[in-house]
């Protein structure tokens, strides 16, 4: 067992022991290249030519992650209900598998990974790091994304999934690169692989404090996904 499990309020610690029981099987997202969607600016410093062959060369592998992604997008969420199933979930892009998955969030999707407010495990997260270990609950905090991004989509057709790399001085990362676009305002945007990360870390916050639903309660993925389907 993971040593962390010992130094955490029990409470905690008996919500991550009920994770990694169900998470033991999870299965790994392995897309073609690990990399994050943020070019590393510093590299700069090799000279204007190596730096415009490098942007070009972490395009083209971003676009082919992001390729595997849209092929894969459905699997992963066949394996996300599998999961969710083992507690009694039963997901669905309509608004009863919709609020069943939202209710489930609350003490649950916060003890996937420890220590989520730390950059380092955020890092790990957007920087599609082989997310074993102590890091399969990636897989499901990634899967989630997915999901939320899909219900949106299912409910507002005029939306759509596209890939927006950025670039950063050392390539750290807050965001995926991989967004809801098509907004009647085009200032709208929604990442939802980020916003899953955030929902995640706040849930943990919450376990670790025994105070559950105050900020993650029953309702927030639906509403979430009720806001940005109708923009």
């Amino acid at each position: 067992m993971f040593g962390w499990l010992r130094r955490e309020p029990s409470h905690l610690a008996e919500h991550r022991r009920r994770a990694a029981d169900a998470l033991a099987d999870y299965p790994i997202y392995e897309p073609p290249h690990r990399q994050g969607p943020n070019c590393p600016r510093h590299l700069r410093n090799q000279g204007e030519a190596a730096y415009r062959q490098h942007i070009q060369e972490f395009d083209a592998r971003g676009r082919e992650n992001f390729s595997y992604f849209m092929e894969h997008r459905h699997a992963r969420l066949t394996t996300l209900t599998t999961f969710l199933a083992k507690f009694g979930v039963t997901m669905g892009v309509d608004d009863v598998g919709l609020a069943a998955v939202s209710a489930w969030c609350p003490g649950n999707c916060g003890a996937l990974v420890a220590n989520l407010r730390q950059d380092a495990m955020r890092q790990v997260f957007f920087q599609l790091a082989p997310w074993t270990g102590q890091y399969r609950g990636f897989n499901v905090i990634f899967d989630l994304g997915i999901f939320f991004g899909e219900c949106v989509t299912a409910r507002n057709r005029s939306l759509h999934w596209i890939y927006k790399p950025g670039s950063s001085d050392d390539g750290s990362a807050i965001l995926s690169g991989y967004e809801i676009a098509g907004f009647r305002d085009p200032r709208d945007w929604l990442d939802p692989m980020s916003h899953m990360y955030t929902e995640c870390e706040n849930a943990e916050v919450e376990l670790r404090s025994g105070k559950i639903g105050r900020i993650v309660h029953a309702d927030v993925l639906a509403g979430k996904v009720r806001d940005f389907a109708s923009r």
